[in-house]
Protein backbone atom coordinates (compact mmCIF):
# COMPACT_ATOMS: atom_id res chain seq x y z
CA UNK A 1 0.00 0.00 0.00
CA UNK A 2 1.36 3.78 -0.68
CA UNK A 3 0.66 5.40 2.73
CA UNK A 4 0.66 9.20 3.66
CA UNK A 5 1.05 10.21 7.41
CA UNK A 6 0.50 13.98 7.83
CA UNK A 7 1.93 15.32 11.11
CA UNK A 8 2.50 18.88 12.04
CA UNK A 9 6.28 18.46 12.67
CA UNK A 10 8.77 15.61 13.99
CA UNK A 11 9.89 17.51 17.34
CA UNK A 12 9.22 16.47 20.58
CA UNK A 13 6.13 14.92 21.69
CA UNK A 14 4.07 12.22 21.87
CA UNK A 15 1.66 12.40 19.17
CA UNK A 16 4.83 13.03 16.97
CA UNK A 17 6.77 9.98 18.26
CA UNK A 18 3.89 7.75 17.11
CA UNK A 19 3.45 8.79 13.10
CA UNK A 20 7.50 8.42 13.40
CA UNK A 21 6.66 5.08 14.94
CA UNK A 22 3.43 3.93 12.40
CA UNK A 23 5.65 5.55 9.35
CA UNK A 24 8.60 2.72 9.72
CA UNK A 25 6.47 0.36 10.89
CA UNK A 26 4.88 0.44 7.99
CA UNK A 27 8.05 0.69 5.83
CA UNK A 28 9.55 -2.27 7.53
CA UNK A 29 6.36 -4.10 6.23
CA UNK A 30 7.28 -3.40 2.55
CA UNK A 31 4.73 -0.24 2.58
CA UNK A 32 5.51 2.74 0.42
CA UNK A 33 5.72 5.34 2.64
CA UNK A 34 5.43 9.29 2.78
CA UNK A 35 5.84 11.74 5.81
CA UNK A 36 4.65 15.06 4.96
CA UNK A 37 5.73 17.42 7.66
CA UNK A 38 7.53 20.38 8.53
CA UNK A 39 10.75 20.04 7.04
CA UNK A 40 11.56 23.47 8.52
CA UNK A 41 11.81 22.95 11.66
CA UNK A 42 14.05 20.15 13.37
CA UNK A 43 13.35 16.31 13.18
CA UNK A 44 14.05 14.67 16.48
CA UNK A 45 12.68 11.40 15.30
CA UNK A 46 14.73 9.21 12.99
CA UNK A 47 12.87 7.33 9.72
CA UNK A 48 13.47 4.30 7.85
CA UNK A 49 15.96 5.61 4.64
CA UNK A 50 13.13 4.01 2.04
CA UNK A 51 10.37 6.43 3.52
CA UNK A 52 9.91 9.73 1.61
CA UNK A 53 9.91 13.09 3.32
CA UNK A 54 7.99 16.19 2.02
CA UNK A 55 7.33 19.38 2.93
CA UNK A 56 4.19 20.75 3.15
CA UNK A 57 4.43 23.86 5.48
CA UNK A 58 5.17 27.24 3.72
CA UNK A 59 7.33 29.81 5.99
CA UNK A 60 4.76 32.49 6.61
CA UNK A 61 4.16 34.50 9.85
CA UNK A 62 0.36 35.05 8.58
CA UNK A 63 -1.15 31.75 9.70
CA UNK A 64 -3.88 31.77 7.14
CA UNK A 65 -1.55 31.57 4.36
CA UNK A 66 0.64 29.08 6.62
CA UNK A 67 -2.19 27.05 6.44
CA UNK A 68 -3.57 27.69 3.24
CA UNK A 69 -0.19 26.79 1.17
CA UNK A 70 0.12 23.79 3.83
CA UNK A 71 -4.04 22.90 1.85
CA UNK A 72 -2.17 23.61 -1.74
CA UNK A 73 0.54 21.42 -0.95
CA UNK A 74 -0.90 18.44 0.50
CA UNK A 75 -3.35 18.59 -2.31
CA UNK A 76 -0.16 18.58 -5.01
CA UNK A 77 0.88 15.30 -3.52
CA UNK A 78 -2.15 13.49 -3.30
CA UNK A 79 -2.46 14.03 -6.99
CA UNK A 80 1.06 13.52 -7.57
CA UNK A 81 1.51 10.45 -6.10
CA UNK A 82 -2.31 8.76 -5.75
CA UNK A 83 -1.91 6.95 -1.92
CA UNK A 84 -4.01 4.38 -0.76
CA UNK A 85 -5.27 6.08 2.51
CA UNK A 86 -4.38 9.28 4.59
CA UNK A 87 -3.28 9.00 7.92
CA UNK A 88 -4.00 12.47 10.04
CA UNK A 89 -1.68 12.97 13.29
CA UNK A 90 -3.87 15.99 15.93
CA UNK A 91 -6.87 17.44 14.53
CA UNK A 92 -4.80 20.53 12.16
CA UNK A 93 -3.19 17.89 10.14
CA UNK A 94 -6.16 15.53 9.75
CA UNK A 95 -8.15 18.62 9.04
CA UNK A 96 -6.13 19.77 6.39
CA UNK A 97 -5.80 16.39 4.98
CA UNK A 98 -9.61 16.19 4.21
CA UNK A 99 -10.22 19.53 2.59
CA UNK A 100 -7.14 18.58 0.27
CA UNK A 101 -9.02 15.86 -0.37
CA UNK A 102 -12.36 17.07 -1.23
CA UNK A 103 -13.40 15.84 -4.77
CA UNK A 104 -10.49 12.95 -4.94
CA UNK A 105 -11.51 9.23 -4.09
CA UNK A 106 -8.94 8.95 -1.24
CA UNK A 107 -9.72 7.71 2.25
CA UNK A 108 -8.65 9.92 5.43
CA UNK A 109 -8.24 8.82 8.83
CA UNK A 110 -8.25 11.23 11.70
CA UNK A 111 -6.44 9.89 14.58
CA UNK A 112 -7.45 11.15 18.05
CA UNK A 113 -4.50 11.10 20.58
CA UNK A 114 -6.61 12.59 23.73
CA UNK A 115 -9.06 11.27 25.77
CA UNK A 116 -12.84 12.26 25.50
CA UNK A 117 -13.57 13.20 28.70
CA UNK A 118 -11.65 15.69 31.32
CA UNK A 119 -11.64 15.85 35.42
CA UNK A 120 -13.34 18.08 36.57
CA UNK A 121 -11.35 21.95 36.25
CA UNK A 122 -9.77 20.03 33.36
CA UNK A 123 -12.76 20.69 30.76
CA UNK A 124 -12.62 21.20 27.21
CA UNK A 125 -12.12 24.50 25.76
CA UNK A 126 -14.95 25.60 22.97
CA UNK A 127 -12.55 24.43 20.50
CA UNK A 128 -11.28 21.52 21.73
CA UNK A 129 -15.10 20.28 22.41
CA UNK A 130 -15.90 21.36 18.70
CA UNK A 131 -12.86 19.82 17.28
CA UNK A 132 -14.10 16.51 18.80
CA UNK A 133 -17.64 16.20 18.65
CA UNK A 134 -18.07 17.82 15.97
CA UNK A 135 -15.32 18.67 13.56
CA UNK A 136 -15.10 14.69 13.25
CA UNK A 137 -18.14 14.35 12.02
CA UNK A 138 -16.74 15.23 8.34
CA UNK A 139 -14.69 12.30 8.51
CA UNK A 140 -15.53 8.89 7.85
CA UNK A 141 -12.82 7.20 9.70
CA UNK A 142 -11.51 8.32 12.95
CA UNK A 143 -9.44 5.80 15.43
CA UNK A 144 -9.00 6.58 19.15
CA UNK A 145 -6.93 5.16 22.06
CA UNK A 146 -9.46 3.25 24.15
CA UNK A 147 -12.27 2.01 24.28
CA UNK A 148 -13.23 4.34 26.80
CA UNK A 149 -13.38 6.59 24.78
CA UNK A 150 -15.67 5.18 22.26
CA UNK A 151 -18.40 4.33 25.42
CA UNK A 152 -17.95 7.89 26.28
CA UNK A 153 -18.42 9.32 22.41
CA UNK A 154 -21.58 6.96 22.49
CA UNK A 155 -23.69 7.79 19.28
CA UNK A 156 -22.27 11.30 18.63
CA UNK A 157 -19.80 9.56 15.81
CA UNK A 158 -20.17 7.00 13.63
CA UNK A 159 -16.95 4.93 12.46
CA UNK A 160 -14.74 5.02 15.19
CA UNK A 161 -12.55 2.67 16.50
CA UNK A 162 -9.80 2.03 18.72
CA UNK A 163 -6.61 2.04 17.80
CA UNK A 164 -3.84 2.31 20.54
CA UNK A 165 -0.55 4.06 20.43
CA UNK A 166 2.49 1.48 19.04
CA UNK A 167 5.28 0.87 21.76
CA UNK A 168 8.32 2.46 20.39
CA UNK A 169 11.08 1.08 22.79
CA UNK A 170 12.65 -2.95 22.14
CA UNK A 171 10.89 -5.41 24.25
CA UNK A 172 12.92 -6.60 27.36
CA UNK A 173 13.33 -10.11 26.48
CA UNK A 174 16.06 -11.58 29.05
CA UNK A 175 14.53 -14.12 31.60
CA UNK A 176 16.69 -12.42 34.56
CA UNK A 177 16.09 -8.99 35.28
CA UNK A 178 18.83 -7.18 37.06
CA UNK A 179 16.85 -4.25 39.02
CA UNK A 180 17.71 -1.63 41.39
CA UNK A 181 15.86 -0.43 44.55
CA UNK A 182 14.41 2.57 42.28
CA UNK A 183 10.91 3.27 42.24
CA UNK A 184 10.37 5.51 38.60
CA UNK A 185 7.71 7.72 37.38
CA UNK A 186 8.05 10.24 34.57
CA UNK A 187 6.01 13.24 33.05
CA UNK A 188 6.03 16.94 32.81
CA UNK A 189 6.96 18.59 35.48
CA UNK A 190 4.95 21.45 34.81
CA UNK A 191 1.81 18.93 34.71
CA UNK A 192 2.49 17.82 38.05
CA UNK A 193 -1.24 18.24 39.66
CA UNK A 194 -2.64 16.31 36.64
CA UNK A 195 0.31 13.73 36.88
CA UNK A 196 -0.23 13.11 40.42
CA UNK A 197 3.45 14.26 41.19
CA UNK A 198 2.03 15.77 44.80
CA UNK A 199 0.04 12.74 45.34
CA UNK A 200 3.26 10.19 44.96
CA UNK A 201 5.45 12.17 46.87
CA UNK A 202 3.28 12.07 49.46
CA UNK A 203 2.70 8.41 49.57
CA UNK A 204 6.48 8.09 49.16
CA UNK A 205 6.53 10.52 51.94
CA UNK A 206 4.65 7.54 54.03
CA UNK A 207 6.95 5.16 53.65
CA UNK A 208 10.66 6.19 52.95
CA UNK A 209 11.99 5.84 56.28
CA UNK A 210 10.84 2.38 56.69
CA UNK A 211 12.82 1.65 53.08
CA UNK A 212 16.03 3.66 53.59
CA UNK A 213 17.71 1.80 50.76
CA UNK A 214 14.74 2.89 47.84
CA UNK A 215 15.07 5.58 46.12
CA UNK A 216 12.34 7.83 44.04
CA UNK A 217 13.50 9.62 40.36
CA UNK A 218 10.79 11.48 38.64
CA UNK A 219 12.08 11.87 35.24
CA UNK A 220 10.67 15.28 33.20
CA UNK A 221 11.24 18.68 32.26
CA UNK A 222 10.21 22.03 33.36
CA UNK A 223 9.46 25.71 32.11
CA UNK A 224 7.90 27.23 35.16
CA UNK A 225 10.18 27.13 38.85
CA UNK A 226 7.17 27.46 40.72
CA UNK A 227 5.96 24.02 39.14
CA UNK A 228 10.06 22.54 40.40
CA UNK A 229 9.18 24.58 43.70
CA UNK A 230 6.15 22.81 44.98
CA UNK A 231 7.29 19.55 44.48
CA UNK A 232 10.46 20.99 46.40
CA UNK A 233 8.44 21.67 48.82
CA UNK A 234 6.43 18.57 49.53
CA UNK A 235 9.73 16.64 49.54
CA UNK A 236 10.73 18.75 52.60
CA UNK A 237 8.11 18.63 54.58
CA UNK A 238 7.92 15.09 54.01
CA UNK A 239 11.75 15.07 55.13
CA UNK A 240 12.34 12.57 52.22
CA UNK A 241 15.22 14.98 49.99
CA UNK A 242 18.00 12.10 50.39
CA UNK A 243 15.25 9.47 48.57
CA UNK A 244 13.99 11.63 46.22
CA UNK A 245 15.73 12.48 42.67
CA UNK A 246 14.33 14.98 39.64
CA UNK A 247 16.29 13.50 36.80
CA UNK A 248 14.81 16.67 34.47
CA UNK A 249 14.38 16.11 30.42
CA UNK A 250 15.48 12.57 29.38
CA UNK A 251 15.22 12.26 25.62
CA UNK A 252 15.09 8.55 26.57
CA UNK A 253 14.09 6.90 28.97
CA UNK A 254 15.29 3.31 27.96
CA UNK A 255 17.57 2.96 30.82
CA UNK A 256 15.87 4.04 33.76
CA UNK A 257 13.11 1.58 32.87
CA UNK A 258 15.29 -1.06 33.06
CA UNK A 259 17.02 -0.08 36.19
CA UNK A 260 14.08 0.48 37.80
CA UNK A 261 12.47 -2.15 39.97
CA UNK A 262 9.22 -0.13 39.72
CA UNK A 263 6.98 2.44 37.55
CA UNK A 264 4.08 4.25 39.36
CA UNK A 265 1.71 6.17 36.71
CA UNK A 266 0.04 8.71 39.45
CA UNK A 267 -2.14 10.81 37.06
CA UNK A 268 -5.55 12.06 38.00
CA UNK A 269 -6.19 12.40 34.59
CA UNK A 270 -4.43 10.37 31.69
CA UNK A 271 -6.42 9.87 28.04
CA UNK A 272 -3.82 6.46 27.43
CA UNK A 273 -0.26 6.47 29.19
CA UNK A 274 2.27 5.24 26.56
CA UNK A 275 4.60 5.97 29.29
CA UNK A 276 3.13 2.69 31.39
CA UNK A 277 3.57 0.22 28.52
CA UNK A 278 7.03 1.97 27.88
CA UNK A 279 8.28 0.80 31.72
CA UNK A 280 5.98 -2.82 31.56
CA UNK A 281 7.77 -3.35 28.35
CA UNK A 282 11.74 -3.20 30.34
CA UNK A 283 9.92 -5.63 33.11
CA UNK A 284 8.91 -3.06 35.80
CA UNK A 285 6.17 -3.58 38.48
CA UNK A 286 3.75 -1.12 37.94
CA UNK A 287 1.06 0.81 39.65
CA UNK A 288 -1.07 3.21 37.93
CA UNK A 289 -3.80 5.36 38.40
CA UNK A 290 -7.02 4.13 36.43
CA UNK A 291 -8.94 7.31 34.90
CA UNK A 292 -12.26 5.71 34.03
CA UNK A 293 -10.99 2.64 33.12
CA UNK A 294 -8.39 3.60 30.58
CA UNK A 295 -5.50 2.16 32.47
CA UNK A 296 -7.45 -1.07 33.36
CA UNK A 297 -7.49 -1.78 29.31
CA UNK A 298 -3.74 -1.74 29.99
CA UNK A 299 -3.09 -3.64 33.22
CA UNK A 300 -5.97 -6.28 32.78
CA UNK A 301 -5.75 -8.04 36.34
CA UNK A 302 -3.71 -7.86 39.29
CA UNK A 303 -0.53 -10.49 37.81
CA UNK A 304 -0.41 -7.79 35.10
CA UNK A 305 0.22 -4.64 37.76
CA UNK A 306 -1.34 -2.78 40.45
CA UNK A 307 -4.61 0.06 39.65
CA UNK A 308 -5.76 2.75 42.30
CA UNK A 309 -7.98 5.08 42.32
CA UNK A 310 -7.08 8.73 40.66
CA UNK A 311 -6.34 11.08 43.33
CA UNK A 312 -5.67 8.79 46.50
CA UNK A 313 -2.70 8.79 48.06
CA UNK A 314 -3.24 5.98 50.35
CA UNK A 315 -4.00 3.47 47.63
CA UNK A 316 -0.57 4.83 46.27
CA UNK A 317 1.16 3.95 49.64
CA UNK A 318 -0.41 0.74 50.23
CA UNK A 319 0.40 -0.35 46.43
CA UNK A 320 4.01 0.63 47.02
CA UNK A 321 4.16 -1.09 50.88
CA UNK A 322 3.06 -4.10 49.04
CA UNK A 323 5.40 -4.31 45.81
CA UNK A 324 8.43 -3.39 48.47
CA UNK A 325 7.57 -6.41 50.82
CA UNK A 326 6.75 -8.50 48.54
CA UNK A 327 9.43 -9.60 46.54
CA UNK A 328 8.12 -12.56 44.70
CA UNK A 329 5.09 -10.39 43.48
CA UNK A 330 7.11 -8.17 42.33
CA UNK A 331 9.05 -10.11 40.58
CA UNK A 332 6.11 -12.37 39.19
CA UNK A 333 4.56 -8.82 38.28
CA UNK A 334 7.77 -7.45 36.18
CA UNK A 335 7.65 -11.14 34.13
CA UNK A 336 4.30 -10.83 33.65
CA UNK A 337 4.47 -7.23 32.36
CA UNK A 338 6.87 -7.41 29.43
CA UNK A 339 4.45 -10.01 27.66
CA UNK A 340 1.44 -7.89 28.48
CA UNK A 341 3.41 -5.16 26.67
CA UNK A 342 3.79 -7.63 23.65
CA UNK A 343 0.64 -6.68 22.46
CA UNK A 344 1.92 -2.89 21.66
CA UNK A 345 4.60 -3.96 20.46
CA UNK A 346 5.00 -2.18 16.74
CA UNK A 347 4.75 -5.37 14.59
CA UNK A 348 1.30 -5.91 16.62
CA UNK A 349 0.10 -2.48 16.07
CA UNK A 350 0.53 -2.15 12.58
CA UNK A 351 -0.99 -5.37 12.12
CA UNK A 352 -4.26 -4.12 13.16
CA UNK A 353 -3.65 -1.09 11.26
CA UNK A 354 -3.33 -3.11 8.23
CA UNK A 355 -5.84 -4.70 8.68
CA UNK A 356 -8.36 -1.50 9.51
CA UNK A 357 -6.95 0.04 5.92
CA UNK A 358 -8.23 -3.09 4.29
CA UNK A 359 -11.26 -2.81 5.68
CA UNK A 360 -11.74 0.58 4.32
CA UNK A 361 -10.06 0.39 0.82
CA UNK A 362 -11.22 -3.21 -0.25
Amino acid sequence: MKIFIVTSCLRNGGAERVAATLANGFSDRGHSVFVLTNTHEKIMYSLDSKIKLQNFVGKYNNRILKWGYAIYALRKYIKEYNPDVIIGIMELCSFMARVATIGLKVPVIATEHNSFERPNGASFSWMEKFSKFSLNKIYKHVTVLTKADIDCIGNRLKNVTVMPNPLYLPLEEKNTIKKEKIILAAGRIDAWYYKGFDLLLRAWGNLAKEYPTWKLQIAGDFNNKDSMAVLNKIVSENEISSQVEFLGFRENLLENYKKSSIFVLSSRYEGFGLVLIEAMSQGCACIACDYKGRQREIIRNEMEGMLCSTNNVEEITLALKKLLDDDEYRISLQQNAIKRAKFYSVSNIILLWEKYIESIIL
